[in-house]
């Protein structure tokens, strides 16, 4: 996994070193869970950056990170005809991802992040995320955008549906 990190890095920094336009946007999301996830997580925030430097006609490509935060649920259960009560732990994560932008007019684009997420703290994991997303550019320096995550953990996948806030710099 060393050795594949440190390609990639490497690979990276020659792309970015030769490329001639590049777009750097920072953002901020809020989140809510989806489906089973629902069940274990309350709302999600977090800060993501976005370099893209590859265009090629409509299409940009580039690299993405940042972290995200989810607040663990409190669940009630009855057993032995006695109430307790469990608390989820609180997640949070930071994604290594390729990010890919069309841009279907000069306002509106279409977008995908895909790449490895890992899990902080005790009992969170590491997994595949990937993030489609739309966008509507309201200036040459503010965007907002709607996006679905799933992250593959194991058997189960974490699902959010997110909107958010992006700056370009």
């Amino acid at each position: 996994m060393k050795k594949v990190s440190l390609i990639l890095v490497l690979s990276l920094t020659s792309l970015i070193g030769f490329s001639q336009e590049k777009i750097i946007n920072v953002g901020v999301f809020g989140a809510i869970p989806l489906g089973e996830t629902e069940d274990v997580s309350k709302v999600g925030i977090g800060l993501e950056t976005t370099y893209l430097f590859i265009k090629s006609g409509k299409f940009n490509i580039g690299a993405s990170t940042g972290v995200s935060y989810f607040g663990g649920k409190k669940v009630s259960y009855t057993e032995d005809n006695t109430l307790k009560h469990f608390t989820y732990r609180n997640a949070k994560y930071i994604p290594i991802m390729g990010a890919f932008r069309y841009n279907t007019t000069n306002d509106i684009y279409l977008g995908l992040d895909l790449g490895y997420t890992v899990g902080i703290g005790k009992g969170i994991k590491n997994g595949f995320q990937y993030k489609p997303r739309v966008g509507w550019k309201l200036s040459k320096l503010l965007a907002i955008n709607a996006s679905f995550t799933g992250l593959k953990v194991k058997s189960n996948t974490w699902k959010t549906f997110g909107i958010g806030l992006e700056f370009s710099l």
